[in-house]
């Protein structure tokens, strides 16, 4: 007798069933966004420009008076930050005959990717722009980037560098939250192990928690400590991980229009037969640093998990 199995039953016999719950893609938390200054632009303008006063340095002996002599006027001058959004989009085409057929909401699941790719974007933009910032401090004995070994790693003597360097050129806190560093997950791991009985003070122990930051985990020697998996790296003689640690006004972006999904259904523009129909996403986007001395950039090598 000839029992039949699975595999000799015949081709596309036994079908595969889909479970409609779509599998979670793995996103990163973005947190530089939420760091920038804001300005509010009306329609009509294509450019941001920030304007910093020029700091006078008139000192007491040049500003002593003789009597009766009128002294000499001290200059005054604005020096101008300026930036222009750079718009970037993308879309997704999908086809009538998949839109009927598919067993999810295949554009509502599209468009969703979209808007998170797009995040990713935006977080990009800003992280090119403030990593290229002139105060830096390498982990070890490091002298530049180049020199950094992997184990260079974060130590909480190099993050009170930075918060000294921050506190010395007067920079301003964030608001009551002190100074914010931004670091990957694994430049954490090496912090908190070296510091496991030292300065650090988990998130949960704070005396006012609901002024805690997105992204907080703790803080360490006046520094409070924001995770994200999406701090980009610098390839070197090691993959090198910057932390970015920042008072308040480091840098600016801008935002001429929020971020606008775009939903074009069947038949829309050269689709005489209603064959396509696209969801997409576009911004008009830039970042800028504004001041120099509000941010550090420590650099160094990294534990991997």
């Amino acid at each position: 007798m000839a029992v039949n199995i699975k595999s000799g039953i015949g081709a596309n016999y036994l079908q595969t069933y889909l479970f409609p719950k779509l599998l979670e893609n793995f996103e990163a938390q973005l947190r530089f966004a939420d760091m920038g200054e804001k300005p509010m632009v009306m329609q009509g303008f294509g450019t941001v420009s920030w304007a910093k006063p020029s700091k006078l340095t008139v000192t007491a002996a040049t500003a002593t008076l003789t009597e009766g002599v009128v002294p000499n006027s001290t200059a005054f001058t604005y020096s101008v930050i300026s930036t222009t959004p750079v718009q970037y989009g993308m879309f997704v085409e999908i086809s009538d005959r998949l839109i009927k057929a598919a067993p999810t909401k295949i554009l509502t699941n599209a468009a969703g990717e979209v808007g998170r790719n797009m995040g990713r974007i935006i977080d990009q933009v800003i992280q090119t722009e403030v990593m290229a910032g002139t105060n830096v401090i390498y982990g070890g004995a490091a002298a530049n980037r180049a020199a950094l070994g992997i184990g260079d790693i974060l130590t909480s003597a190099k993050l009170a560098r930075a918060f000294t360097k921050l506190d010395a050129g007067d920079a301003p806190t964030v608001g009551n939250a002190g100074y914010v560093a931004v670091m990957h997950p694994f430049v954490l791991g090496d912090l908190k192990s070296e510091t496991a009985t030292g300065g650090w003070i988990d998130v949960s122990k704070y005396a006012l928690p609901d002024q805690i930051l997105k992204g907080e985990v703790g803080s360490l020697y006046g520094v409070r400590i924001v995770t994200s998996s999406n701090v980009q790296t610098f390839a070197s003689s090691t993959t090198v991980y910057p932390t970015l640690v920042m008072g308040s006004g480091a840098f600016g972006i801008t935002d001429f229009c929020s971020l606008e999904t775009i939903y074009n259904p069947l038949g829309t523009g050269a689709d005489p037969l209603k064959q396509v129909a696209s969801v997409g996403a576009k911004v008009d986007f830039s970042a800028k640093r504004l001041q120099e001395d509000a941010m550090v950039r420590i650099e160094t090598g990294a534990t991997v998990a």
